[in-house]
């Protein structure tokens, strides 16, 4: 699916592309979404702010968590990795999104782009905000949520380190903020060969 939205970016003329992409959003299936998320990552490079607001919008009419996943990882994740000075205040801008489906989704773009090399400099700016939604009872922002602090744990434990004082606070922090943490740290001492 990602090589066929390669070829049907490059096929369908710029001024299409978007009404291309609302036909297959009201179709609603897995692929569409890949397709979706593929012809938005590719127009990052034509207008990133364009290609976040829709994805944004089309995550937002999700009605199942993939969606979030498959958009969220290719649009908001692969824009941190390839751009993240200019990506970062857009993704701080959809924290603060009213739809739980788009923050679910920032959760997989933060995972997928701590996973490619994210630098630890973006890492330490785009935590506090993870932490904001900390203590979210929904079970969407949970997940996505808990899904990047779990990859960051893994991949920069010193982040961790540094804003342990405010993991703790059970006041702001729920547990399962706290869990998916955990797992992440032991993640990484496993990889480090800290098998104890």
């Amino acid at each position: 699916m990602e090589y066929a939205g390669k070829n049907l970016f490059e096929k369908i003329s710029e001024k299409d592309r978007f009404s291309f992409c609302d036909e297959v959003e009201r179709l609603k299936t897995m692929g569409g979404n890949v397709l979706l998320g593929i012809m938005l990552q590719l127009h990052i490079e034509q207008s990133f702010k364009e290609s976040f607001s829709k994805a944004a919008e089309y995550i937002s009419m999700a009605d199942i968590w993939y969606v979030c996943d498959i958009i969220g990882e290719r649009v908001f994740g692969y824009g941190l990795v390839s751009r993240p000075k200019d990506t970062f205040p857009e993704i701080v801008k959809l924290f603060g999104h009213e739809s739980d489906w788009v923050v679910r989704a920032l959760g997989a773009g933060v995972h997928y782009a701590t996973k490619k090399g994210l630098s630890k400099q973006y890492v330490e700016q785009i935590f506090p905000f993870l932490l904001q939604k900390g203590k979210s009872r929904n079970k969407e922002i949970k997940q996505g949520i808990g899904w990047a602090a779990k990859t960051i744990a893994k991949f920069h434990p010193a982040v961790i380190k540094s804003f342990n004082s405010e993991i703790q606070d059970k006041e702001k922090v729920g547990q399962w903020f706290r869990t998916k943490v955990r797992i992440g740290l032991n993640r990484n001492a496993y990889a480090q060969g800290n098998r104890s």
